[in-house]
């Protein structure tokens, strides 16, 4: 039987046709390999500017925070500290504000934040929350009648103990809706403290105020060693069971 030998041109096309195949199967990874390199410099590129962006935000929202405070500051006519804590506190929700009777000077602790979404390399990767945490002190001068703020952006650490205070002031409200209509301070200590601790609720005193029930309350916390302590005074309406409790930092209990 006669053989038929391949010839040198047909060889020749095999072996490119290999050549070809290898070289695709190599540039398909490869191609693979860059893209998602680049996707992920992209995202991490996009996520910078998000981040600087909410920064951005934050320091402007406690701007904003400390200028309107100050406005309203200057704007009211009353001196008691009491009554100045309550606008510090409408207007920058700060959990912490602490009284300085020396210096006359008023100094709201509290954290500013903003949310954006985070790019992954294929699809989103979720919200993000960027917080930052400042201090506002607003003073006034004994001639003048306008009030000055000054800012200052904090470690996160001196905002820690503010936050729980944050968390113990809205649990408190909810306990204090489920008490009977005669509100007195051992029966609103029984409330906020069935164990006993003394922490970090110590009820000072409880009294009726027109149709509501005001009691205060010294609310402490320490977090990392760091103590913090604010004077709350919850105010419960009357003749109604849960009624809906308010609260609002004070300068003195």
């Amino acid at each position: 039987m006669a053989t038929i030998s391949s010839s040198p041109v047909v060889a020749g096309r095999a072996r490119r046709r290999v050549t070809t195949g290898c070289l695709l199967l190599l540039m398909v990874p490869a191609a693979l390999l860059a893209y998602f390199w680049y996707a992920a410099w992209h995202a991490d590129r996009v996520n910078e500017q998000r981040e600087e962006a909410a920064v951005a935000s934050v320091r402007a929202q406690a701007r904003r925070a400390s200028d309107d405070t100050a406005r309203a500051l200057s704007a009211t006519h009353s001196t008691a500290p009491d009554a100045l804590v309550g606008v510090i506190w409408r207007h920058t929700h700060a959990p912490v504000i602490a009284y300085d009777p020396e210096h006359g000077t008023y100094t709201a602790t509290a954290p500013f934040s903003s949310d954006h979404d985070e790019k992954g390399v294929l699809l989103a990767a979720g919200p993000v929350r960027t917080e930052r945490c400042f201090t506002l002190t607003f003073a006034r001068k004994a001639a003048a009648t306008t009030w000055t703020a000054e800012r200052a952006e904090r470690d996160d650490s001196a905002c820690r103990s503010g936050r729980v205070i944050g968390f113990d002031v809205t649990l408190a409200r909810k306990r204090l809706a489920t008490m009977a209509d005669r509100v007195t301070p051992a029966e609103a200590t029984r409330v906020l403290d069935p164990a006993h601790r003394q922490r970090p609720y110590s009820v000072r005193k409880a009294e009726r105020s027109g149709d509501a029930d005001v009691i205060t309350v010294l609310v402490r916390e320490s977090v990392d060693g760091a103590a913090v302590q604010q004077c709350y005074a919850f105010t419960r309406d009357r003749g109604a069971a849960a009624a809906p409790v308010t609260a609002v930092p004070v300068a003195t209990c």
